[in-house]
């Protein structure tokens, strides 16, 4: 094997600009290899960042109510119609035992416990329908980030106060300070009769979490005003987590299931169409990779078979000395690994190299990257291990045919 190793450098020495523009080829293979890699896989970091960041990962509540049968039919069995939207929805009444379920499962970072219900914020005449969210103050940024995205005035869930989205502030005309009326889409009882549960509430705080849907519409208050007006006394709406790895929500998802009989959904679920784009995205970037990799293949077996034939009378006259048939077929396979191998490292430094300084380029002034490029997720390793391979594999076929070569044939000519 040594001599085989010293042959094939020998050639590749003896043709020393062929060699390089071969492994130059190579090394502009794997830089589209690893360039592509880092923008895409750092675009998909990017999108599941950005829709993971502000939402649960997990959510836990409980099945709709099904009414139940209180008499049992001689001639049949009931039916029953449900409209939407006039059920009542039920609550997690013990949902601490559920918490420390949830807080003792691996991989859970955090579960907070919550209020949920729509309602009506008002102002004067105006009218606003919102999702009102109550949960504690110290769970306030453990789902979303609220308090690093408040713009104006602070984060105050207090008794009495309530923290709205920028863009429903300017809708309603609110700020810091005001008074407002949320009034929540059930009715209370009274001595007069059925009347809208409400109550009068200050906004401490506006945020923006750069989600339009959010800012429009979502409300924060304190978990004990939101438990009075919702009516949910002694439990809670639904209970959010958050999990270390976001890939490994639906299994989470399903373990909490199982252990706490309530209905439990993943961020997913609720993304279908990420997951689509995301599969379609990884779809592309192995084709453009795959390429890649063909062009480096052609470009090494066809350089090998130019050897092969400017060295038929040398391969002819090692025959000649005793020199088999397999010496020859690893002495062109190890050429071929060799400029692969080169060429691939030379490739990953210039990858890598390209990436950084596109990252730097494309900084805005907050600091963040216009384009969505991750140069850490190059995917270089795997860039090497199939350069090489795609090399040696291409040079199997020209090695194959040198090694064929009738040795007083090639002397001959």
């Amino acid at each position: 094997m040594v001599f085989e190793v010293k042959l094939a450098v020998r050639y590749l020495v003896s043709a020393r600009l062929q060699s390089g523009l071969l492994m130059f080829g190579v090394s502009v293979g794997v830089v589209v290899f690893t360039f592509i890699a880092a923008l895409m896989n750092g675009l998909s970091v990017r999108l599941t960042d950005d829709i993971t960041g502000n939402v649960a990962h997990v959510t836990l509540e409980p099945e709709l109510r099904v009414p139940r049968a209180f008499m049992a039919s001689p001639k049949g069995r009931p039916l029953f119609a449900i409209q939407p939207g006039h059920d009542v929805k039920p609550a997690i009444r013990t949902y601490r035992s559920v918490l420390e379920v949830a807080s003792r499962t691996p991989g859970v970072r955090a579960a907070v416990p919550e209020v949920f219900g729509n309602g009506t914020l008002a102002r004067g005449e105006k009218n606003v329908a919102v999702a009102v969210t109550g949960l504690e103050a110290k769970n306030a940024d453990a789902i979303a980030p609220i308090g690093p995205s408040i713009i104006r005035g602070r984060l105050d869930l207090g008794v009495g106060n309530v923290v709205v989205g920028s863009r429903l502030a300017a809708d309603l005309g609110v700020d810091v300070g005001d008074r407002v009326s949320l009034r929540a889409a059930r009715t209370a009882s009274s001595r007069t009769g059925a009347v809208a549960a409400e109550a009068a509430m200050i906004v401490r705080g506006v945020f923006t979490l750069g989600v339009q849907a959010v800012d429009e519409r979502v409300v924060y208050m304190g978990l004990t005003s939101a438990k009075k007006l919702f009516d949910v006394a002694d439990g809670v709406s639904i209970i959010e987590l958050k999990v270390d790895d976001v890939w490994q929500a639906p299994l989470l998802a399903e373990r909490l299931g199982r252990a706490t009989k309530l209905k439990a959904s993943n961020w997913l679920d609720r993304n279908t169409r990420l997951q689509e784009g995301l599969r379609a995205q990884a779809s592309t970037s192995n084709m453009i990779k795959a390429f890649s990799l063909l062009t480096i293949a052609i470009g090494v077996a066809s350089a090998l078979f130019l050897s092969v034939s400017r060295r038929r009378a040398d391969i002819g006259i090692l025959r000649s000395f005793g020199i088999g048939r397999g010496a020859i077929l690893r002495t062109f396979v190890l050429q071929g690994l060799f400029i692969g191998t080169i060429g691939a490292l030379v490739g990953v430094a210039l990858g890598f190299g390209f990436a950084e300084a596109l990252l730097r380029g494309s900084m805005k002034a907050n600091g963040a990257p216009s384009i969505p490029i991750d140069p850490a997720q190059g995917e270089y390793v795997r860039a090497i291990l199939l350069a090489m391979a795609a090399s040696a594999f291409a040079a199997v076929v020209p090695a194959w045919s040198a090694s064929r070569i009738d040795p007083l044939e090639a002397i001959q000519s």
